[in-house]
């Protein structure tokens, strides 16, 4: 099983490696899959968060939804964590997910890929969106 994980987060960052990083940091991310979520903000209570709503696009987008569950959403085949009340259970703020999604290894996750090529932008909005993200209302 850890094989596979590895295998899967390989992927994942090969993917990301394509990316510029300067476009990443001046521009939003693709809304492409985010736009297959849209009631995210309206469930969760962040509709009126633009930087959470932003996030919701970039972790949608990025392919969090590979590995995590939100809202029902995604694919739990990697035991990665469901995601949808995370702001509620951990005591993080936007920027302590930024820094932890940046390199999860330094936090002693050692599956989860690094994804510190999303610019500190993108990492910050989807900081912001684990932290609203505090179960359905």
């Amino acid at each position: 099983m850890r094989v596979l994980a590895l295998v899967v987060a390989a992927i994942v960052t090969l993917g990301l490696g394509s990316c510029d990083r300067e476009q990443r940091d001046s521009e939003p991310l693709s809304l492409g899959a985010a736009e297959l979520h849209p009631e995210w903000a309206d469930k969760q209570g962040f509709a009126d968060n633009p930087q959470a709503v932003r996030g919701a696009r970039v972790f949608a987008r990025v392919g969090c939804l590979n590995c995590h569950t939100y809202l029902g959403d995604g694919s739990p085949n990697l035991g990665a964590p469901d995601l949808s009340e995370i702001g509620r259970v951990s005591p993080r703020t936007a920027q302590g997910y930024a820094a932890y999604v940046s390199d999860p290894s330094k936090f002693g996750n050692q599956v989860m890929p690094r994804f510190a090529d999303l610019g500190q932008r993108n990492l910050l909005a989807l900081g912001a969106f684990l932290q609203a993200s505090k179960g359905e209302r």
